[in-house]
């Protein structure tokens, strides 16, 4: 398999990858540090949020801005306690962010309360929350005095697995999603899988869509693990699993930092997902969600244009059914679908770009695609 060719390469130079230390008490600890171009570490522990010696990126004296959800803080005052001993006790600036939230306007907000704060250049800027915050924080962070450090604490199952690594930073438009952005790499990404205990179940849902992409195109641990069985949300396989799937994203990123090859097969099953946030209205769905569906699409043209064998899609069918993911939708005019596709930032003037599979493990860059082709197989595949 490519990505277990590249893994393995990598484990060979600057990524150390999948280490783990068990505790005497049975405690599992995990870390995934990469170079990403020298600039990026991804420390991955349960517990680090209690622990972790955030000095290390911002010694005393350093000027601290924290943008934090106020429901993370709500269920986790231990954090706040942490963050406030840290960067001190105005150093706190609660935002409440949704994906329909996930614009300029936001953005502007954040510039006035780093102008309010009076952030300079030598500042870091902490975002802590879900993958929308990270996101929109870290384009802030990009764009603010043409760039100043920024660190990401990912708090959601999307943002641990993939939207808080790589320094992809980008917020939506109303014609698309995250079409406005840039590449800013946090100096750090701290990962608790301790903190995802405490998602409702529409928030694990709206990350297992890249959970399920990384075993389709890596073909290797996390695809067999989750063909032995389908883990229930929050029990404590999920820390063995965010570990795999964001390590295969730290691999890739390593690789093609800017995605110019081989990190656009992490948008697999994205084409379809973002016209669908687009086209239904941001928020109406999950991203994961978007993606899921994005996924059986994308799995069915692999098997019109590539061969690809059925059984693979009907696979991923069952673990959508065991995480009640929707496999349809009640509603769908297919041809304004596929006109909010070609909004998306994966459109090159020939056309809609595909990431489709040859094989499990084995994933192409396929362009060209006939828009009779897709958008039949769009209604065939989501249509109730």
């Amino acid at each position: 398999m490519w990505l277990g060719d590249l893994l393995r390469r990598l484990r060979k130079t600057s990524l150390i990858f999948g280490k783990l230390d068990r505790g005497s008490e049975g405690m599992s600890t995990w870390y995934i540090e990469s170079a990403l171009a020298k600039t990026s570490r991804i420390i991955l522990q349960r517990g680090i949020l209690g622990e972790v010696g955030l000095e290390e990126w911002a010694p005393c004296g350093t000027p601290v801005v924290v943008i934090a959800d106020p429901i993370v803080l709500d269920k986790h005052p231990h954090l706040e306690t942490r963050l406030t001993q840290w960067a001190g006790p105005d150093s706190i600036y609660q935002l409440d962010i949704s994906e329909a939230t996930k614009n300029l306007t936001t953005v502007e907000k954040l510039y006035q309360e780093f102008g309010t704060r009076h952030v300079r250049r030598d500042t870091v800027v902490v975002a802590v929350g879900g993958g929308v915050l990270t996101d929109t924080v870290g384009y802030a962070a990009a764009t603010y005095l043409r760039g100043i450090k920024w660190i990401a604490i990912p708090t959601t199952l999307l943002g641990q697995v993939d939207a808080a690594i790589g320094g992809k930073v980008a917020v939506n438009v109303s014609w698309g999603k995250n079409l406005v952005g840039a590449f800013h790499l946090p100096q750090a990404v701290i990962i608790d899988p301790q903190v995802l205990h405490t998602l409702p179940m529409r928030q694990w849902r709206a990350g297992v869509g890249e959970v399920m992409k990384s075993a389709l195109i890596d073909g290797q641990w996390l695809w067999e693990q989750l063909n032995d069985s389908v883990p229930a949300f929050g029990s404590e396989e999920w820390d063995s699993l965010v570990e795999a799937t964001a390590g295969i994203k730290v691999a890739i990123v390593n690789n093609d930092l800017e995605e110019t090859a081989s990190r656009m097969y992490l948008n697999f099953g994205h084409t379809v997902a973002h016209g669908l946030e687009n086209y239904l209205g941001y928020g109406r769905i999950t991203h994961g969600e978007a993606v899921a569906l994005g996924t059986r699409v994308a799995l069915a043209l692999s098997e019109e244009v590539l061969g690809l064998d059925e059984a693979v899609r009907r696979t991923v069918e069952q673990w959508m059914i065991a995480w009640e993911l929707p496999l349809t939708l009640s509603q769908g005019d297919w041809n304004a679908v596929f006109e909010a596709m070609t909004q998306d930032k994966k459109s090159r003037a020939h056309g809609l770009q595909w990431v489709l599979l040859k094989d499990v493990g084995h994933p192409l860059i396929y362009r060209n695609l006939p828009r009779k082709q897709v958008q039949e197989t769009m209604e065939r595949i989501l249509s109730i």
